[in-house]
C-alpha cells in the first residue's frame, strides 16, 4: 500500500514522497524538545486514530523564485509553492479514501496551529537528512524542496533511505552564504549551530522591502515578500539534478 500511495503522490504532482508512523515522529528530536510535560495540551490537537504520516515534497529550482514568494492579503497569505502542495495533499487525501474507506487529515503548516514537524518526519521517511545548514538535504535536490504533511489513519510501512551523508567532505558554502552569519556556531547536532535570532533578522529585512503589487484573480492590492534562500542555493547537493 505503501508503493501506490507513493506512486499516487508523485501521479498527482509531488516531486518527492515518503511515510513514516506517527509514533516515530512523537518521538522526533524537535518533537520531544518542544512538548515537555508544561506543553502536552498542544500535542492533543492531533488526530487520535492517525496512524501514519505521509510526506509531500515538491522541488523548487532557482530559476522559479516565484513560488516561495509570499503573496499576503489583509494580514493572511500563501505562498504558490504551498498551494501546489495543499492541491496535491488534497487529491491524495481523497484518492486514499476512495481506496482504503480510511480517513485522512488535513494538516496546517505552522506549528502554532496543530502543525507537525515536517523535517523529521521527511528524515524518518527516508528522504533525508538534516544537513550543516539546519536544512533537510535531499540525494535527489539538495535542499531545494518544499513540505507538506498529510496524517492518515492507514497503518503504512514505513520508508527507509539508504546510507546518505550529505556535508561529509564538504566546505560547507551554505554556512558563508548567510548575510547575518547565523551559522556563526560550531556545525555540530541538532542545531547545527545555527542561530534563529539571526536568521529571523533577515527575514524581518526582507518583509521590510516586501512589494505592494495586484494579486491576480482577486480584488486589492497584497505584499509580495522574497525571503532569502542563500544557503538552501548555496548547497552543491542535487544541483545537477536542477
Amino acid at each position: 500500500m505503501t508503493v501506490d500511495v507513493i506512486s499516487a503522490a508523485i501521479r498527482f504532482g509531488a516531486s518527492l514522497a515518503g511515510v513514516c508512523p506517527v509514533d516515530d515522529l512523537r518521538c522526533s528530536p524537535s518533537h520531544v524538545l518542544r512538548f515537555d510535560s508544561s506543553s502536552r495540551e498542544e500535542e492533543g490537537r492531533w488526530p487520535e486514530h492517525a496512524r501514519s504520516v505521509i510526506v509531500l515534497a515538491l522541488v523548487h529550482p532557482e530559476d522559479k523564485p516565484e513560488l516561495d514568494w509570499w503573496i499576503k492579503e489583509s494580514g493572511t497569505g500563501n505562498t504558490p509553492g504551498n498551494e501546489e502542495l495543499i492541491r496535491i495533499a488534497s487529491r491524495l487525501a481523497r484518492w486514499i479514501r476512495e481506496e482504503t474507506g480510511h480517513a485522512c487529515f488535513p494538516i496546517p503548516y505552522h506549528l502554532e496551529r496543530g502543525g507537525l514537524f515536517m523535517k523529521d518526519a521527511a528524515v524518518l521517511a527516508g528522504m533525508g537528512r538534516i544537513g550543516r545548514n539546519n536544512l533537510l538535504v535531499t540525494p535527489e535536490y539538495g535542499p531545494r524542496v518544499r513540505l507538506r504533511l498529510l496524517l492518515t489513519a492507514v497503518d503504512l510501512p514505513a520508508t527507509r533511505g539508504t546510507a546518505f551523508d550529505p556535508c561529509a567532505g564538504c566546505s560547507m558554502p551554505c554556512r558563508t552564504a548567510c548575510p547575518q552569519q547565523a551559522f556563526s556556531g560550531e556545525p555540530t547536532e541538532p542545531n547545527a549551530g545555527y542561530n534563529v535570532t539571526r536568521c529571523s533578522i533577515q527575514m524581518d529585512r526582507d518583509r521590510a522591502h516586501a512589494e505592494l503589487l495586484p494579486v491576480p484573480g482577486r480584488s486589492g492590492s497584497g505584499r509580495r515578500i522574497k525571503y532569502c534562500r542563500r544557503c538552501e542555493l548555496a548547497c552543491p547537493v542535487g544541483k545537477e539534478s536542477l
